[in-house]
């Protein structure tokens, strides 16, 4: 099961944007959930997230094993909103426990905020290459030390994706149950013990290894590209500031 997406490459004019406006889209997208989350409001951000990953011709299919987990956390989510918060008329009885209506709306609503959250940074990871995301990161003052590192993060997506891969099959050798998604879910702790484990051990490798090779040698680095602004990266940014303009508008009225 695909979770940890990576950059997907690609030639449509949403992957040649400047990885700023990309940034800002995604920033943006995080504060509007996160401060303005009527469930309206959310339905148009999910249903753009899908029609934006269209438009840059990446396939909607990897968003589904994402979908799948967000299923069973969202099924527990609503059933325990129903249970705990007490508005509206009452459902059906759970032994002695109501089962609310009210509780129900509150969990879709979470939930969906749930999964914005997520396509949105799933979107956005995409959409940047790693030499994108060192860039950015220069040019928003990290130093070079540091800003490598975000980028490399792009780069070991697919390597901790292997990993966990071979964790759950070698915990499924040892008898643990992971044929299904509620069971992957269900035993995401006895993986991603290891997982964390094996991710330091190779962090302490790959620092070892630049060290050796005088990668903090000197305080400055130059880069073999670089990022500016052209035109369709103005166009887009107007656009935003038309559309996040007219939300904020509309939530505050």
């Amino acid at each position: 099961m695909k979770l940890l997406l990576g950059y997907k490459e690609g030639t449509s004019f949403i992957h040649k944007l400047d990885p700023r406006i990309k940034l800002l889209w995604l920033v943006a997208n995080l504060l509007f959930i996160l401060f303005f989350a009527n469930t309206t409001f959310l339905i148009v951000c999910f249903a753009l997230v899908l029609l934006i990953t269209s438009l840059s011709r990446i396939s909607l299919k990897v968003y589904v094993p994402m979908l799948k987990v967000m299923a069973v956390i969202g099924i527990q989510f609503i059933l325990l909103e129903g249970l705990l918060i007490h508005e509206g008329r009452v459902l059906f009885q759970i032994g002695p426990f109501p089962f609310y209506l009210g509780g129900v709306f509150i969990g879709l609503n979470g939930i969906l905020r749930l999964i914005c959250l997520a396509f949105s940074f799933l979107q956005f990871l995409m959409w940047t290459s790693p030499q994108e995301l060192t860039l950015l990161t220069v040019k928003l003052g990290l130093p070079h030390k540091y800003a490598i590192l975000t980028g490399m993060t792009l780069y070991f997506l697919p390597v901790i994706e292997k990993d966990l891969k071979e964790i759950y099959e070698s915990q499924q050798s040892r008898g643990l149950e992971l044929s299904t998604t509620f069971q992957k879910v269900k035993g995401l702790f006895p993986v991603i013990m290891p997982l964390i484990l094996r991710s330091l051990k190779r962090t302490k490798e790959v620092a070892l290894s630049m060290e050796l090779k005088g990668y903090t040698r000197y305080s400055t680095r130059t880069f073999l590209g670089s990022i500016s602004f052209k035109t369709v990266d103005y166009i887009a940014l107007y656009i935003m500031v038309m559309y996040f303009g007219s939300l904020f508008i509309l939530q505050i009225l």
